[in-house]
């Protein structure tokens, strides 16, 4: 026979209590599904990315993506809006908080995503984009969001080269940070540069090699610590509603802001054609960014060297030979 059991006031209570915390973890839970099923990482990432440089621990950390995206998603209150894109480093999803939208990047948690964060706090969105919140030891970045379809890469040179000129100028903004400096950067390559070329089969004449070590000693020399993106390039700086155009992905060195001179060459240099037009691309960016004509001549052929032969020890073909017609061209 059936009985009817009663319950006395406090035990109701912590009955109701307990299934409203089960109905809020069941929807936090079916919220977290969802967000995880929304995540599909690109095969072009899956085939190719920062990732396999860490072995089997890059192999668990891309299968966990999705799971990763989802628990930072849970952290910031965050709906993901969109498929994602990615980098050669990690994700970019496109979010929105409440109607706000954002980007979430996920990147190989390592030091870079800490200096990342660093700089971006102390640019401030003058320049770049703005950040948000930050996870390190997550590799989670949470970010303005840029048009990403719209980059100074699809700008002709004679447009884009002053623009890169006038931001990298934009964020020389003095800082004693901890950064590494460049004149470190200089002193370890006239260290290093013999042996790599050597290891690399000679691949600059040694006029060429002596020409590269004694710019390396001139720039070892202590300089005033301006910040610089070591990474600026073109492809890097995207349209934004805040401002016409904003940085992004920045690595952070202090000291000479010359020294990203090289790489804004050699990412555009099949357009360049010639040497006079190679000129006019390095004269442009000296007086866009107000830099000195000497040491930004310097910077860029010793970073074409240096990129060069790093680009041979790891398999590359076309970089290189860019790298050795600038050296050729600018020497």
């Amino acid at each position: 026979m059936a009985t009817n059991k009663r319950y006395d006031s406090d035990t109701l209570n912590s009955l109701r209590d307990r299934s409203a915390t089960s109905s809020v973890e069941g929807a936090w839970e079916n919220r977290g599904r969802m967000q995880r099923e929304l995540v599909q990482v690109p095969q072009s990432f899956q085939a190719f990315g920062r990732w396999q440089r860490e072995g089997e621990a890059g192999v668990r950390w891309l299968a966990a993506l999705p799971d990763l995206v989802a628990d930072q998603c849970a952290q910031w209150d965050l709906r993901v809006d969109g498929e994602p894109r990615h980098g050669d480093n990690g994700l970019a999803v496109p979010v929105l908080r409440d109607i706000e939208p954002l980007i979430l990047k996920v990147s190989w948690p390592d030091h870079l995503v800490e200096e990342q964060a660093l700089g971006l706090r102390l640019w401030d969105g003058q320049g770049t984009v703005k950040l948000v919140d930050a996870n390190p030891a997550a590799g989670a970045l949470l970010l303005e969001r840029l048009d990403d379809s719209h980059t100074l890469r699809d700008l002709p040179l004679q447009q884009a080269v002053p623009l890169i000129g006038t931001l990298l100028r934009r964020l020389a903004i003095p800082a004693d940070n901890g950064s590494h400096p460049t004149a470190d950067v200089a002193a370890e390559l006239r260290e290093s540069l013999w042996h790599r070329w050597e290891a690399t089969g000679r691949p600059f004449a040694p006029r060429v090699l002596d020409a590269a070590l004694g710019l390396a000693e001139d720039l070892s020399a202590a300089v005033p610590a301006l910040m610089v993106d070591s990474d600026l390039h073109y492809k890097q700086v995207l349209s934004g509603q805040r401002e016409p155009w904003l940085v992004i992905d920045p690595l952070v060195l202090v000291g000479d802001i010359e020294y990203q001179c090289g790489q804004l060459l050699w990412t555009r240099f099949d357009e360049m054609g010639d040497g006079v037009r190679l000129r006019w691309c390095l004269d442009a960016l000296v007086d866009a960014a107000g830099l000195d004509p000497a040491r930004a001549q310097a910077w860029a052929i010793l970073r074409a060297v240096d990129y060069c032969i790093w680009g041979l020890s790891v398999g590359f073909t076309q970089d290189p030979l860019r790298c050795q017609l600038i050296v050729e061209m600018l020497l």
